[in-house]
């Protein structure tokens, strides 16, 4: 080999080098490390909760691949649930206070706090279309966004979604109930708002959290409780609460996911993007996984020795009479906190008539 032809390799090698060495600089240029945001989310109940269950199976790795196609960001999840930062009734203090960054509210444990979101307790009887409801309250803030800014102003956070993991409330007994008569001198627990729903049947209304029933009963503190059959399964009421008294009361977004306003500030647009996208997604999906597990539910209380009795609908329409109107009142609380409460009202029941919904008893028309 020449001396020239030496030359020529040469100098062709360090061409590629060099090309080498720009491509090298310019990838490490263009390349950008990917920021770690870390987030705690909270919920009083456990995974054996429905709601939670979808929340960690579906929520968090959504919101993961969805932030992961862009690459930019990735979040640090801290899972505290089943009390771990906040107990029952205690997630909208410990958001309102920076505890959490992300939590899952349940509204009735605050009536008196965030009284909007109840809508779907006061107007029993109405839908059993979870949904539906859970979408409707959703419009509804878009509506009246009022409603999302009285709730940033007062516990410093905000709304991503409402959702809801109850198709339908029934009322469990320890007894057979033949007849709406047998509820009268009996004591029943439930939670908040649905306590109501027996006390115009001359029943005692108990309050307490879900995972609280089954002592209750089987205590003999109380003869039955409010709850629906995913529930009744999931919490094994049927050993302790055999009877199913399918009164129908009705689908309720008992749950809302929020938000620390200081904590959502924080994160990049493109964060928050994502994580309410998800979030009215995963209310979506809570739905479709409620609907699937619903009639599974009922088969399997009765698989396990339970009996469902079905009230006819002459009893349906003397329960739902023997209810004050709570929608009324309702309306003439929110009337007073500034929101137009009775607009909200005639809304919310106009979208379930023209949905066609099996109402029992028009709230709003009283």
């Amino acid at each position: 080999m020449s001396f020239l032809n030496l030359s020529k390799i040469v100098i062709k090698l360090r061409k590629i080098f060099f090309i080498f060495i720009i491509s090298l600089f310019s990838i490490s240029g263009n390349a950008k490390a990917t920021e770690i945001i870390p987030l705690t989310v909270i919920d009083a109940y456990a995974p054996t909760a429905l709601w939670v269950r979808v929340f960690m199976n579906y929520y968090l790795p959504e919101v993961d691949r969805r932030l992961a196609e862009k690459g930019n960001y990735e979040i640090d999840w801290n899972r505290a649930f089943g009390g771990t930062v906040a107990k029952t009734g205690g997630v909208l203090e410990a958001l309102q206070y920076g505890l959490a960054d992300i939590g899952i509210i349940t509204s009735p444990y605050h009536p008196d706090k965030i009284p909007f979101f109840n809508i779907s307790y006061v107007t029993p009887l109405v839908t059993k279309d979870i949904g539906l409801a859970a979408r409707t309250v959703d419009e509804l803030i878009q509506r009246y966004p009022q409603i999302s800014n009285q709730a940033v102003e007062d516990y410093n956070q905000v709304f991503l979604t409402t959702a809801g993991v109850i198709d339908t409330y029934q009322v469990f007994m320890n007894q057979s109930i033949d007849s709406l008569d047998q509820f009268r001198g009996t004591k029943i627990c439930g939670v908040g708002l649905n306590l109501r729903y027996v006390q115009g049947l001359g029943a005692a209304g108990v309050p307490a959290g879900l995972g609280d029933y089954y002592n209750n009963i089987s205590t003999g503190l109380t003869e039955g409780t409010l709850a629906w059959a995913e529930s009744a399964v999931a919490y094994k009421l049927y050993e302790v609460a055999p009877y199913m008294i399918d009164i129908g009361l009705g689908a309720v977004t008992s749950k809302i996911i929020s938000m620390n306003k200081k904590s959502f500030d924080r994160v990049p647009e493109e964060v928050r993007t994502v994580l309410q996208e998800v979030a009215t997604d995963y209310r979506d999906e809570l739905a479709n996984e409620t609907d699937r597990r619903a009639e599974r539910s009922r088969h399997e209380f009765e698989e396990f020795g339970g009996t469902i009795i079905t009230l006819s609908d002459e009893q349906r329409v003397e329960w739902a009479n023997s209810l004050p109107n709570m929608a009324k009142e309702w309306a003439t609380d929110l009337e007073e906190r500034g929101l137009p409460g009775n607009q909200i009202l005639r809304d919310y029941m106009d979208i379930m008539r023209s949905e066609g919904q099996p109402i029992v008893r028009n709230w709003d028309q009283e």
